[in-house]
This record gives C-alpha cells, structure tokens and sequence, in this order.
C-alpha cells in the first residue's frame, strides 16, 4: 500500500500531515516503524519503507480488545499491556475505530518496542 492509499481512504483528521511528517522522520532516522496515537487512546503502527513511501504492514495497538487477528501483547515497563493488531483492510479500521477520529501525535518506533515488533513480525 502506498502513503497516498492510506490518506485517501482513512478520513481522520490530522493524518496527512502526521505520515508525511512520520515518513520524513523514519528516513532521516533510517527507521521502519511508524507510531501514530489517536484521540480515543488507540494507536496504529505502520511498517514501513519510507524511502518508497510503502506500508507493508498495518496493525492496531490497543488496551481494548478488538475483534481483529491478534499478532501479539505488549507489554511496556509500567506493566501496561497492549493488544496489537493486524489490520488486512482499511475498511476494517474504519468499522472498528470509526471516520471521527483524530492524529493527536506521531513518531518513529524505536528501542523496546521496535524489538518487539520485528520478532513479532518474523514468527
């Protein structure tokens, strides 16, 4: 999917400027995980290749439990545990979280996470 694909068809505000923003920041970082939070709490991870502007992988990271196939729980050094997501569509996003939502905060996935994600993603 390219960054083109997600803008025109997830209608929440602020998410334009949060990939495009993101992708600037994965490639100068050399990075190929994207966060973006959302104003419900919810936050998609996006895999990435921000030199091409492709998503190979979109996922759901989340403290409720959805019905979406599950790729793991994380669980961070606070002892919060997040449900992570594989998303196959983007009308699935959409069912599930809603079109009202808004970006409220991007940024590149890096150290615990970033592992975690990759041995995730590999099994």
């Amino acid at each position: 999917m390219k960054i083109e694909d997600l803008i025109t068809n997830l209608p929440w505000m602020g998410l334009e400027e949060a990939l495009h923003y993101g992708f600037s920041e994965a490639e100068a970082l050399g990075k190929n995980f994207l966060g973006i939070t959302l104003d419900n709490g919810d936050g998609l991870i996006l895999y990435i290749n921000p030199f091409l502007n492709d998503i190979y992988k979109l996922l759901l990271m989340s403290k409720s439990r959805y019905n979406l196939p599950s790729i793991g729980v994380f669980s961070n050094f606070n002892g919060d545990k997040y449900f992570i997501y594989d998303v196959e569509d983007i009308s699935e996003l959409i069912n599930t979280l809603g079109s009202n939502l808004k970006v409220i905060y991007v940024e590149v996935i890096k150290n615990v996470l970033e592992d975690f994600l990759y041995q995730t993603m590999v099994r």
